[in-house]
């Protein structure tokens, strides 16, 4: 079995159902974990295994990549996927096997076929995507509600036989725990999905100012402006940053709908502008001239230091010059956003697999971002609007923040994005239950000194409890000994308990928990 080293980490690239079932069978025999990595686009703890077992045997990584096959029934309308296909290409697959031409996306356009929403990135693969409950922004359309069935291998015996669950047995537990797994009941190796024909998006991006932004910003209610929650409800596609630092008090609206399929009048969404670069039109110039400036924000004020000294007249002179002038009305972050966040409306009718997912142009490695998702749950009919709530939570928490123009500079310089999506019936999908959910993704730039989980997020995890908010399983989450760690995680999640029984019954061994989840999950040692 041939294996290939990334991220110092050495994967075996099994080529058959077979080599899967031998690595697992290994797993059990020498008691060591194995766990599957995706496109890596999860927190890595999430990922990947521990070192090794008490005797040094190292623990067992796999990548799917040699299992990409599609098969495509056309009369039917449906797809089988292998989970190692990925849903585009991914420029950064150390096999180098993902092209875009065997990703399940453009296979399917080939065919006349589509499905009805994705992420904002297609880097992923099929089982990564469907693993962490992954969603796009929509309450119309759900990714994970095309699953008819999935087929996974556990760790129940040695040369376990691979499962197959559907939507169409006559008992669905099964089905809907294996949905969203996380990698804990087994190792995923295909899914089925239904198709909807392939179609255009057409829409427009709107940069405002707060004040003149069509959507009620303020969860207050604003005469003339849509609320939120009308918007997310009445709006096919939708995904909204949030600049609320007092200098900027921008908005960034993007919102799309479906239309009939056509090669006519296209024009794609640019997140970025792109230039000419050695006869390739692309936006990693931008990218890398925005990688620098957020650097130097991100890493403030230690590079100074480095260079100037943190002993000298000249430091403490600029430390404290930007600290008084960067969220001052036409101050430092203002006049930086205002090179990347210029108010106007782009307009775009494009291909569904193309702009749909919007920031799948942005580079994770030159634009590293990370972030909390916080899903909240709410009704769309009842009289207390849940949404407007968490808005107003959320600009007391900034007021609170941002008070006297000061705050956390490396992290408050970023933005907060806001979307929403289709309730879900998988056990532990964030959006489980029968409302639909409100999305909350604070950002943070990869390059900022130190680690949002320390101070940042919890602001936002604390001011955001009340609305029993669950995370993106593959995003950071509360530490597990916090206030929203695991005893509140299991009081989110009706169908909890059944799921760790089938864990239990699928994984006796814990092959597939790693120290990240056991911990996360409150999993007791085996």
């Amino acid at each position: 079995m041939n294996t290939i080293t990334a991220n110092g980490i050495t994967y075996n690239l099994p080529a058959s159902i077979a080599d899967v079932q031998q690595l697992i069978t290994q797993a059990r025999q020498t008691n060591v974990e194995i766990r599957v990595r995706g496109a890596y686009h999860s927190v890595p703890p999430a990922i990947s295994t521990d070192a090794g077992n008490a005797a040094g045997q190292p623990c067992i990584n796999i990548m799917l990549s040699n299992l990409n096959a599609v098969s495509i029934d056309a009369n039917a309308g449906t797809v089988t996927a292998q989970a190692g296909c990925h849903l585009g290409y991914d420029p950064f697959d150390p096999t180098e096997i993902s092209t875009w031409e065997n990703s399940l996306f453009y296979q399917l356009n080939q065919a006349g076929f589509a499905v009805p929403d994705m992420g904002g990135i297609i880097h992923q693969t099929v089982g990564g995507f469907l693993s962490t409950g992954s969603a796009g922004g929509s309450t119309d359309y759900s990714f994970n509600e095309q699953l008819i069935s999935i087929t996974f291998i556990p760790a129940n015996t040695d040369n376990p036989e691979p499962v197959t669950v559907s939507i169409n047995d006559a008992d669905t537990d099964n089905f809907y725990a294996a949905g969203v797994s996380l990698g804990l009941l087994g190792i995923i190796v295909s899914a089925t999905f239904k198709l909807v024909p392939r179609y255009c998006i057409q829409g427009n991006e709107t940069i405002t100012t707060i004040a003149d932004c069509a959507i009620d910003m303020t969860g207050n209610g604003v005469a003339g402006k849509s609320s939120m929650r009308d918007f997310l409800l009445n709006t096919e596609y939708t995904r909204i940053l949030w600049y609320p630092q007092p200098s900027v008090t921008k908005a960034t609206v993007w919102q799309a709908k479906q239309i009939p399929y056509t090669d006519q009048n296209i024009v794609p969404y640019e997140e970025l502008p792109a230039v000419n670069l050695f006869g390739v039109t692309t936006t990693i110039p931008v990218q890398i001239a925005a990688d620098l400036v957020y650097t130097a924000i991100g890493k403030w004020p230690t590079w100074f230091g480095n260079i100037v000294g943190t002993n000298t007249d000249l430091y403490k002179g600029g430390v404290n010059f930007v600290n008084n002038n960067f969220y001052t009305p036409n101050g430092i972050l203002s006049a930086i956003l205002d090179l990347f966040v210029k108010p106007g409306v782009q307009n775009f009718l494009d291909y569904w697999y193309r702009s749909l997912p919007m920031d799948n142009n942005m580079s994770d490695k030159l634009f590293p971002v990370e972030f909390t998702e916080l899903w909240i749950p709410f009704d769309a009919t009842s009289p207390t609007d849940t949404v407007a709530q968490v808005l107003q939570t959320l600009n007391n928490l900034f007021n609170t923040i941002y008070a006297d123009q000061s705050g956390p500079i490396p992290a408050g310089a970023f933005c907060t994005e806001l979307y929403a999506a289709k309730p879900s019936k998988f056990w532990m999908s964030p959006a489980n239950g029968a409302n639909n959910v409100f999305r909350v993704d604070v950002f943070w730039f990869g390059n900022n000194n130190g680690s949002p989980a320390d101070s940042f997020y919890p602001l936002f995890w604390n001011a955001l409890q009340p609305y029993n908010f669950r995370c993106h399983w593959g995003k950071y989450l509360p530490a597990a000994n916090s206030t929203q760690g695991t005893s509140y995680l299991q009081q989110q999640y009706p169908m909890w308990n059944k799921f760790m029984q089938l864990r239990q019954q699928y994984d006796p061994m814990q092959v597939f928990v790693n120290d990240y989840w056991r911990s996360q999950l409150g999993i007791p040692m085996p």
